[in-house]
């Protein structure tokens, strides 16, 4: 896959920056409210509407909203005019795009998230991050049937392109793409608190949050090697009513638990992929309500597109 920098697609702007202490907010419906958009992950991002002052130019639409700090990472297409506030920037293509398209890059640019733990903010590399080249977009994503589609947020779009748009030869089962590794019971491993020795890897437990999702260190050498796994492997939680489906790709060695399940590609696969990969799994968490659990068959007959 050929992958570009985001400002060979991308014109990137700082967003407007207002404080919404300052702003008065309104009701959606009133004549001149507008969208304020702020460093959430929640919502396409929308935390008010605000009334519209000519004060402020706001940001334009069919822009693609990224918060630098906060919920890093987190973007979403804005098909309408809007405010927002600081850590926010704006991408505006260089060339012409469709909203699926948008949505599309909104996906790509989030699976950077991971890069972005422990407080790290994006503000200086988002320029420089790495995104799949407009001649790379999948056919799929061109497909008239979605056009006409009116869609609030890249959850949608995704849960659209994985339920709706089953093409021949476009989408395999997960256990086609991947082997489901098992992870290793608690009762097998002895967790430490602290990593006090260079053997000692993470312990990772299902968690909505990549950055939290460790229980503890293990000492990976009293295990048999196929149960420890290397930095870039792709995982996706099994368990837990806010943390199922939830897929990472790891940053350095660990060992999953019971709740967790490896994915080993069954073919050569880059990074960029696995985290598209990634992003695709958790968009199958509406599938897994009301107890329903992606373990077994049900995680192994996901619908995935073929990257």
């Amino acid at each position: 896959m050929k992958l570009v920098k985001a400002n060979k697609l991308f014109d990137i702007f700082y967003g407007v920056n207002l404080d919404l202490n300052k702003l008065e907010e309104v009701d959606p419906k009133e004549r001149n409210a507008i969208r304020y958009i702020g460093r959430s992950e929640k919502n396409n991002g929308i935390t008010a509407f605000v009334l519209k002052d000519k004060k402020y130019t706001p940001n334009p639409s069919m822009t693609i909203s990224v918060a630098a700090g906060g919920s890093v990472m987190s973007c979403f297409l804005q098909e309408d005019e809007y405010y927002s506030g600081r850590d926010l920037f704006y991408l505006k293509p260089k060339i012409k795009m469709n909203r699926n398209v948008l949505l599309y890059y909104c996906l790509a640019l989030n699976m950077h998230k991971f890069k972005f733990s422990y407080g790290r903010q994006a503000n200086k590399s988002l320029e420089n991050l790495l995104i799949p080249d407009i001649s790379e977009i999948p056919k799929f994503v061109h497909e008239n049937e979605f056009l006409n589609k009116k869609l609030d947020d890249t959850d949608k779009f995704i849960k659209i392109m994985l339920t709706e748009h089953k093409i021949a030869n476009c989408y395999k089962r997960l256990d086609q793409i991947f082997d489901l590794v098992n992870g290793v019971s608690s009762s097998q491993v002895v967790v430490q608190p602290k990593r006090n020795s260079d053997n000692l890897v993470p312990y990772v437990r299902p968690f909505k949050w990549q950055s939290t999702s460790y229980a503890g260190f293990v000492d990976k050498y009293l295990l048999k090697k196929d149960k420890f796994f290397q930095a870039e492997t792709l995982y996706v939680s099994t368990d837990g009513a806010g943390s199922h489906t939830y897929s990472y790709v790891s940053v350095e060695e660990f060992v999953p638990n019971s709740n967790v399940i490896v994915l080993l590609p069954k073919n050569n696969m880059s990074l960029e992929t696995k985290l598209l990969y990634a992003a695709y799994i958790t968009a199958n968490r509406f599938k897994f309500s009301y107890g329903r659990k992606p373990k077994g068959e049900r995680l192994a007959e996901l619908l995935l597109p073929v990257l």
